[in-house]
């Protein structure tokens, strides 16, 4: 009988009663941590673990991840099923940052390869879609599109109303086509229907026409064919159809992170994002004052290469406006249209009627120039919800609520989420999530940067990774219990239903992870299933789960725990007599090591049945080479680390109750025990009863023993026997 038909009748046993279930409760706390990155590679029957994996992404209904990687011997992206632990080719080669799908159907990646020769007119970075229903050997092209067939690869870098690849233009063709194109974000570059691909141009084109800049953002629409350009002028009070032109310094309409132009593969934070619902895109952008409202005088977001991450409601139609997500200004607000203002007052304030929430102003990078970003190495891609209305994004800038512009030491690097709701200012819309603990750049503890983020379908749950232990604001509250010292690259989530910020990390042992030896600490990547439960990420701690250690970057899944529903009941007549009570059929062990080499397991059994326990561990293992039974004088013997059971034990409990079983560590094994630390061991228990399905607990126990001394006295008197004297 299912749990809810366990609490009908428990509440039919009462007079009269009124029962509500609740339903089951979220809560800030996350399960073990599983390995992704590991399976049964398709058309094999061996589990294999890859040798290195990275940016997942985990499909809205928990059951596919897609990662880039190697595995097997073969190097591209993959999909694991997490349902059966299969791991399908996505696509082999030179393949980067894949997004998938809701379903898990549709995976979106950037490659050099020409997966449709037909299409695509050069050997260009451009972006594909995969569709996992049709085998790999179904290339699109006129005679399978002929056919009324669906293909494999379906090329989203494409000319409007055309399956024609885009063509690129370059100075110097031979070098630069194999870096330059289109290129598409990781994780959030597909529609959750898979059918809308955003992706940005990272070379001239004809895009939008012969000679079309580039860092332009557009979207491809797979069923209709068609490609629009999302990133387009802002002129006189208008949106118009022209793409943004490339300033004079080389800037375009997307910020391109540490150099004028992101390069294949490299980049991975450089694109564009597209809600789920395909109807907004979001993007960090340069030449705001192109795209956007500005102040007429003065306003730094007019310079080239001042950066702000944009949004545009692409479902409304080509009228509609880009947007700011935040800033140093607020042209659009009611009270600034109403001031009449044209520029800002100095020093920044919030009482100004057009100031926005950041100061525009040094922090880090150039005074004036309003760098959102340290660089390549952190992830200045703004995130959507679902609908496109929240957004998360990292802000180098200095928050003016915050007195950050008044301290001219201290600089800022952390989390936010906008609402992009009608009717609200940029400053009512902007909530801080993160707030450095610390002015001083050297104390990783307190600053360290914050490298990547993700957010929730819902828009409630804000993922993001960093070296950083200690967060100072009292919302949302960090729960947690912060790591003693700065370590592993760890995953912290922020639970805005709940207020509360939660380090989501932890090796198998339970305790905060271990930066990997000899390696830069890297933990990146968030995604979030569509109900907010599951979340995967990469990582290149070597301790998230046990026996993992390839010393190399892996793919993750960890589930979000939700509490059983809890029944209330509210009387209006008394209960009936003597009750028939049901226990709960569960198994409970714990665990004493003492000192004679023995573990005193104490056992709640739940009835009358079998029990047994097992301890197994692993110990050294001499064996003599089989030439040592033929020559015994100078052979060589063995030795190697085997798992074997130490210690057994049983008995058959007649009741429930608490069940006290002794497993003694047999003698060949004492040495071990006797060591420091002593002789480490997991015991399996089982308990058996005729009717239920046996139950099953693992317990980690250390078998020690105290190494045992004859006095001093009676060791003398044993020599004086030996030389014939009388005691």
């Amino acid at each position: 009988m299912s749990p809810r038909g366990l609490r009908l009748l428990a509440c039919l046993g009462l007079v009269v009663a009124r029962c509500v279930w609740i339903a089951p409760a979220g809560a800030d706390v996350f399960g073990s941590i599983g390995l992704v990155s590991a399976g049964t590679l398709a058309g094999t029957t061996i589990d294999q673990q890859a040798n290195f994996a990275s940016n997942p992404a985990i499909s809205g209904d928990g059951r596919y991840v897609a990662f880039q990687g190697s595995i097997g011997g073969r190097t591209g992206i993959f999909r694991r099923d997490l349902q059966t632990g299969e791991i399908a080719v996505v696509v082999e080669g030179n393949a980067v940052l894949p997004s998938i799908s809701e379903d898990g159907r549709y995976i979106s990646f950037t490659t050099t390869a020409r997966l449709d020769e037909e299409n695509a007119a050069n050997s260009a970075p451009n972006v594909y879609v995969r569709d996992m229903d049709v085998p790999s050997d179904a290339p699109c092209g006129k005679e399978w599109e002929g056919r009324g067939e669906p293909c494999a690869f379906t090329l989203a870098s494409a000319v409007d109303e055309s399956s024609r690849g885009l063509e690129y233009e370059y100075d110097d063709p031979p070098a630069e086509e194999k870096l330059y194109g289109s290129l598409a974000a990781g994780r959030t570059a597909l529609s959750a229907n898979g059918r809308k691909v955003a992706f940005i141009t990272t070379a001239i084109s004809n895009l939008a026409g012969a000679k079309t800049p580039k860092l332009q953002v557009a979207v491809r629409n797979l069923e209709t064919k068609s490609t629009e350009l999302v990133s387009v002028v802002y002129e006189d009070g208008k949106t118009t159809s022209e793409p943004v032109p490339t300033s004079e310094e080389g800037y375009g309409a997307v910020f391109p992170g540490a150099s004028l132009t992101p390069s294949f593969p490299q980049g991975p934070y450089a694109g564009a994002s597209i809600s789920a619902d395909g109807s907004t895109v979001a993007w960090m952008g340069t030449q705001v004052g192109k795209q956007a409202p500005t102040l007429p005088i003065g306003d730094p977001a007019s310079e080239p290469k001042y950066t702000e991450p944009l949004w545009r409601r692409i479902g409304e139609g080509t009228s509609s406006p880009t947007r700011r997500i935040t800033g140093g200004s607020d042209p659009v607000s009611p009270a600034c249209q109403q001031s009449g203002e044209t520029e800002l007052q100095l020093p920044p304030t919030l009482s100004d009627p057009c100031q926005g929430p950041f100061e525009t102003q040094g922090g880090q990078g150039e005074a004036g120039a309003g760098l959102w970003t340290a660089g390549a190495e952190q992830d200045y891609l703004p995130r959507l919800s679902a609908n496109g209305q929240m957004v998360a994004f990292l802000a180098t800038a200095r928050e003016i609520a915050s007195g950050e512009e008044l301290k001219s030491s201290e600089h800022s690097d952390d989390l936010y989420v906008a609402n992009m709701a009608d009717g609200l200012t940029r400053v009512q819309a902007l909530r801080r999530l993160t707030e450095l603990a610390s002015g001083s750049a050297g104390e990783e503890a307190r600053n360290a940067p914050i490298v990547d983020l993700g957010i929730s379908p819902d828009g409630s749950e804000i993922a993001f990774t960093t070296e950083r232990t200690v967060f100072p604001l009292g919302s949302p509250a960090y729960v947690s219990a912060p790591a003693a010292a700065v370590g592993a690259m760890e995953l912290f989530d922020v639970d805005l239903a709940d207020e509360t910020l939660t380090r989501v990390t932890q090796s198998f042992e339970g305790k905060a992870p271990e930066a990997p030896a000899g390696q830069n600490p890297v933990t990146a990547s968030p995604s979030f299933s569509a109900n907010g439960q599951l979340l995967a990420f990469a990582s290149n701690s070597d301790d998230l789960v046990y026996g993992e250690g390839n010393k190399a970057s892996n793919a993750f899944v960890v589930e979000r725990l939700s509490f059983p529903s809890v029944p209330a009941s509210q009387e209006v007549s008394s209960v009936p007599a003597d009750p028939a009570l049901i226990p709960t059929w569960d198994l409970s062990v714990t665990a004493f090591s003492r000192g004679n080499g023995s573990i005193s397991l104490y056992v709640y059994v739940p009835g009358a049945g079998t029990l047994t326990a097992d301890a197994e561990g692993a110990v050294p293992v001499t064996e003599a080479a089989a030439a040592c039974r033929r020559h015994p004088r100078g052979c060589h013997v063995i030795t190697s680390v085997a798992r074997r059971v130490l210690a057994s034990g049983g008995t058959r409990p007649s009741a429930s109750g608490l069940i006290v079983l002794q497993l003694q560590l047999g003698n060949e094994y004492d040495a071990l025990a006797e060591r420091g630390g002593g002789l480490d061991a997991a015991v399996n228990v089982v308990f058996s009863a005729a009717g239920h399905t046996p139950l099953h607990q693992t317990i980690e126990v250390s078998f020690h023993r105290t190494p045992s001394r004859k006095p001093a006295h009676r060791a003398r008197t044993s020599a004086k026997r030996k030389r014939g004297h009388r005691p």
